[in-house]
């Protein structure tokens, strides 16, 4: 069974680092620079609605079943922050008042549904990547999100697992299950926290591929 997995932390904390370990795996990269690590990757441009995304990430798929002779079993978005901004200034830029949001949460729809309804139904595994920001009167770190969907939670609300890098004293700890950061598991043998450098996300998500898996087969 698919995984679906948020990565999230503030910005320079090596989210995109924590793909390098990845095998058979896509990435789809539209965070203001280019991918920088040589396994696959479609650096995306501005995209003028979601199903222009979906059009380009359908084809790169495409091109990587082409190329590597089977669809990768992983797809990553670098960063799904930075694609909600381009589909603000897109819903900005045709529509005023009221209408802006009122459109803006059908491109988030339409791309929520296409991770979930798509790549998720076609057993393919889906790292999404997004950026946060820490809120002084919560003492908590939120994710940088738009419009319903943010109010909503984000993509925290709609994933089992989540993690967070934290960087403190320049130390990198990723954090599986938290009240202060946006991280979840379900996995019972994960620890709370574990440094980077511990870590690998292609075992990683083979880990939680193997828990859903056992879930399936109990499921009526």
């Amino acid at each position: 069974m698919s995984v679906k997995l948020l990565i999230a932390a503030e910005s320079n904390s090596g989210k995109t680092t924590l793909t390098k370990s990845l095998t058979d795996s896509l990435i789809i990269s539209h965070d203001g620079k280019r991918f920088p690590f040589d396994i696959p990757h479609a650096n995306i441009p501005l995209f003028d609605s979601t199903a222009e995304l979906i059009e380009l990430v359908n084809s790169k798929i495409v091109a990587y079943e082409a190329k590597f002779g089977s669809y990768p079993k992983t797809v990553v978005f670098d960063s799904v922050s930075k694609i909600f901004d381009t589909l603000m200034d897109v819903c900005n830029n045709k529509h005023t008042g009221f209408k802006i949001y009122t459109e803006l949460n059908k491109e988030i729809n339409t791309f929520t549904s296409y991770v979930q309804n798509t790549l998720i139904a076609s057993d393919m595994n889906v790292v999404l990547i997004s950026h946060a920001v820490y809120n002084g009167e919560t003492a908590r770190y939120n994710l940088i999100g738009k419009g319903d969907f943010a109010k909503r939670g984000g993509f925290i609300a709609e994933v089992d697992e989540a993690m967070f890098i934290e960087l403190k004293n320049s130390k990198r700890n990723l954090h599986f299950r938290s009240t202060k950061f946006p991280a979840r598991t379900l996995h019972e043998e994960l620890p709370d926290v574990l440094p980077v450098e511990e870590f690998n996300l292609q075992q990683h998500i083979e880990l939680l591929a193997e828990q859903a898996d056992s879930v399936t087969g109990s499921e009526l």
